[in-house]
């Protein structure tokens, strides 16, 4: 049977894909239908007057595209320019860190030349831009440029503008540790004029030196012209149309026809073609416009034909762009439009609807089947899980059984340990009360002395069962309990058998409260002290100590245990937890101690257990060995 949400589950598998699938092909069959019934009442009332409206506003909305491209290209030219002089900086300055890290243990001046002769011969932006670097006491580090300026200070050095770009980039650098700068300056090649420059720095924290590297502006909106002129010249349309870009200057900057690129129109010998131009020119420069004109070679026929084309103009770069038709091209399909809307129309309706049905049929029986292939694989993976969670429990059963049969064996041997000194004094006493009194030497108060010690030995073993008892108690009831009472419960358990082997255990166990099970705590403490026990009895040339502590951390009580034991291999500590992972012999151990254990804090106590190779001091000591920490939710 299933649950109430599996039967949702299985209704949704079943039922859900056909539904879909029929409402997507009745939502698509309409649209598609709208869709074709517009395009028909559309085309329909297209005549040859409004034909050349459409046109207009086609090569209008084409011309307007490219002309927000470029707007946008332009808007973007500083922050493009921007990001790649910024990632061309991080990545110098990825460099330098990198050959200063791989080599800082060399002598100062090596690393610095390495970090220079590395970065000097890289160029970018078309062989323009280069890498310089500068010291924040202004002395010029490197300048591929102008080499014979390295070594010299800038603490003076003057942009186009007068002001002081060197104080002013140290300034910034050691305000925000990197930024872009903006100054004036001339180029090489044009020592009269000033031009906008772009720069970014970042502080090289090692050598206290910033790295940096700048651009004219207007170098990198050459750039920028350049791909927009192979976006515009790469762009397609039918029948042969282009987008035509002339400069104000009357030369073509991109044409259909590769050969005219370049050559200036308004020194064509065809005056006809001038004073196209001319017009272009003056549409251009008052912003927008449609103009009309005889174009001299038509492409694909080179014969004069009539054209309409819109302008638009770019001022700040003194362009002008524009995109027009030819009216020859409207002949013939004006008159043939209205037969051919009616068929096509008809004819798409049919095909709509054979294809929606069919596809609709194809597609509800697709999904039928991976309904049903669904539904068949949810039911047995149903049936994996329950029997995999029936295999994982007894498992778990075993395991948690031969833990406590485990437990049983040492708390066997702890009580054989802890009745052994008791058992002796009784016996002791009552054997010399038989004797004294056989030969008329027990007096009255060497008696109630004996009596004294069988009584209080008795007592001794009668607590010592009630220990044990309670270790063993079946009550799983979940309370909160102080960890100092269930340290206090452990240690009655087990010192016997510490005293008697010599292992002192160092107690800094505080009052903490948490929620759960005692007896499973004890539990579990017992099998991480009889495990250091183990190991600290292999033990002959030092003290055999144990240390136990417990601290608050955040809302979680920690409790470590530490021993002075040598520590577990690196090879073993990954493996200790597993189920019947053991170092010792079959006889001592089976390896499921420590994996119920670190079981019984998880899912137990909601908290976390590992274990690992500790180094302290003690007594001015120092020593290693294994320490395991839990960390348990503190009750509330």
């Amino acid at each position: 049977m299933f649950s109430k949400n599996e039967n949702i589950i299985l209704l949704i598998i079943r039922y859900t894909p056909p539904i879909f699938i029929l409402t997507l092909s009745f939502i698509i069959s309409l649209m598609l239908y709208f869709n074709n019934q517009a395009t028909f009442n559309e085309e329909k009332n297209l005549t040859q007057k409004h034909y050349v409206e459409k046109n207009k506003k086609d090569i209008k909305s084409q011309v307007n595209t490219v002309y927000n491209y470029i707007i946008n290209q332009q808007e973007e030219t500083e922050k493009r320019l921007k990001q790649s002089i910024k990632e061309r900086v991080y990545e110098a300055h990825t460099i330098a860190m990198s050959i200063y890290e791989e080599n800082k243990h060399l002598e100062k001046n090596i690393v610095k030349k390495m970090i220079k002769d590395a970065l000097r011969n890289i160029r970018f932006n078309n062989g323009r831009g280069y890498f310089f670097i500068y010291a924040l006491d202004y002395e010029c580090i490197l300048l591929p440029v102008a080499k014979r300026l390295e070594g010299t200070s800038f603490y003076n050095f003057k942009d186009g503008k007068g002001d002081f770009l060197t104080r002013n980039i140290v300034k910034m650098i050691k305000e925000k540790n990197e930024g872009f700068m903006t100054w004036s300056y001339h180029k090489p090649e044009d020592m009269k004029n000033q031009y906008k420059k772009l720069g970014f720095n970042k502080h090289f924290k090692p050598y206290n030196w910033f790295i940096g590297t700048g651009e004219y502006f207007n170098d990198y909106e050459d750039d920028i012209k350049k791909n927009v002129l192979t976006y515009i010249h790469n762009l397609t349309y039918e029948k042969n149309a282009y987008i035509f870009v002339i400069d104000y200057k009357g030369t073509y900057l991109n044409h259909i026809r590769k050969e005219i690129i370049g050559l200036n129109a308004l020194k064509a010998k065809d005056t006809r073609t001038h004073q196209t131009i001319i017009d272009a020119i003056s549409t251009a420069k008052s912003g927008k416009g449609y103009i009309t004109y005889i174009q001299n070679k038509k492409p694909g026929s080179n014969l004069p034909v009539k054209k309409t084309s819109f302008i638009k103009g770019i001022q700040n770069w003194q362009w002008l762009i524009g995109k027009g038709f030819y009216e020859d091209d409207l002949q013939g399909i004006v008159k043939k439009q209205e037969i051919l809307l009616n068929k096509r129309f008809k004819n798409n309706v049919e095909h709509l609807l054979i294809m929606t049905v069919i596809l609709t049929i194809l597609l509800l029986i697709i999904s039928i089947y991976i309904s049903k292939f669904l539904e068949k694989r949810f039911i047995k993976y149903q049936d994996e899980i329950k029997n995999n969670l029936e295999e994982i429990t007894k498992q778990h059963n075993i395991l948690a059984h031969q833990s406590k049969m485990a437990a049983i064996g040492t708390m066997i041997g702890n009580i054989a340990h802890q009745w052994r000194q008791p058992l002796s004094l009784i016996s002791t006493a009552a054997t010399g009360m038989k004797l004294k009194r056989e030969i008329g030497e027990l007096s009255d108060k060497e008696f109630d002395t004996s009596v004294d010690y069988i009584n209080d030995s008795t007592q001794y073993l009668s607590k010592t069962i009630d220990d044990f008892r309670n270790f063993f108690a079946s009550n799983k009831e979940k309370l909160d309990f102080t960890v100092d009472i269930a340290y206090t419960e452990v240690h009655n358990l087990l010192k016997i058998q510490f005293v008697n082997n010599n292992i002192k255990i160092i107690n800094n166990i505080k009052k903490h409260t948490i929620y759960g099970i005692q007896s499973e705590l004890v539990q579990v403490i017992i099998n991480i002290l009889n495990n250091s026990r183990d190991e600290l009895l292999k033990l002959d040339s030092q003290d055999r100590l144990i240390f136990i502590d417990s601290f608050e951390d955040k809302n979680n009580l920690v409790i470590q245990i530490k021993d002075n034991a040598g520590g577990i291999k690196t090879e073993i500590l990954e493996h200790i937890f597993e189920p019947y992972f053991t170092t010792k012999h079959q006889s001592q151990g089976t390896g499921i101690g420590l994996y119920m254990s670190q079981e019984i804090i998880i899912k137990h106590f909601e908290g976390s257990m590992y274990m690992e190779n500790s180094t302290y001091e003690y007594d001015g000591k120092e020593y290693t060995g294994a320490k395991t920490t839990i960390e348990i939710p503190l009750s509330k």
